[in-house]
């Protein structure tokens, strides 16, 4: 029974089973986590959840090379309360399978690839589905001891179906993770140096062009004291 009493809730589960955790070689887990939200808004109630199912077997072939590939689904909903909201109501289903390989030598270079396939489907209101293909590719390099040169590039291709201008809505921000349909390219650099004792320089670039649009480029520097 739903209490209507109830102005405000928070809560979380999760449970993870592991089977061959300690081994070196291989071994493969399974997760359930479940979020819940409800608080009341100017316009009324709004209530969300989170479901999400994730399995994951892991391979080490050798000292170097490690491999591993995941399955998950996630159920996100949204119920807005108030009449004139209800149109960002939502109840996306994904399913989403994650292959990846990464090569590291010693402690000094890691080199990762990754492929990841994705449909979404919005189960409510008119139906908008998504499908992604995302190949993705990072580097780290450890320069000495005290800096580090992290490097990503992704690429996706994104195919998106609904009515004219949905992907401007908040489900089809969701169903295209932020992107447009079509080829987006994503990429990022990021340089540390630690200068003294517990001070560290961060330099960090990024830059994105998302379907027909422009290339984007953001640059920031920050600096970090390490107590």
């Amino acid at each position: 029974m739903v209490d209507t009493t109830l102005i405000t809730l928070n809560s979380f589960l999760s449970n993870t089973y592991y089977f061959n955790r300690s081994n070196i070689k291989w071994g493969f887990d399974f997760t359930h986590s479940l979020a819940n939200t409800k608080a009341l808004l100017a316009y009324g109630f709004e209530s969300r959840k989170l479901r999400n199912l994730t399995g994951k077997f892991r391979w080490n072939i050798n000292k170097y090379i490690s491999t591993s590939i995941a399955a998950k689904q996630l159920k996100n909903i949204l119920n807005t309360s108030g009449a004139k909201f209800n149109n960002r109501n939502y109840d996306i289903l994904q399913n989403i399978i994650e292959p990846s390989m990464a090569y590291t030598y010693k402690s000094n270079f890691r080199l990762g690839f990754t492929y990841s396939y994705s449909n979404k489907k919005n189960t409510i209101d008119s139906l908008e589905k998504s499908t992604n293909h995302a190949l993705s590719a990072d580097v780290k390099y450890n320069i000495l001891s005290n800096s580090s040169i992290n490097m990503k590039f992704t690429f996706n291709q994104i195919s998106f179906k609904g009515y004219t201008g949905a992907a401007n809505t908040t489900v089809g921000y969701l169903l295209l993770d932020g992107l447009l349909p079509g080829k987006n390219y994503l990429w990022n650099i990021e340089y540390t140096k630690r200068l003294a004792g517990n001070i560290e320089l961060s330099i960090q670039y990024e830059g994105r062009k998302p379907g027909e649009t422009k290339m984007v480029h953001v640059g920031s520097a920050s600096v970090r004291a390490i107590l």
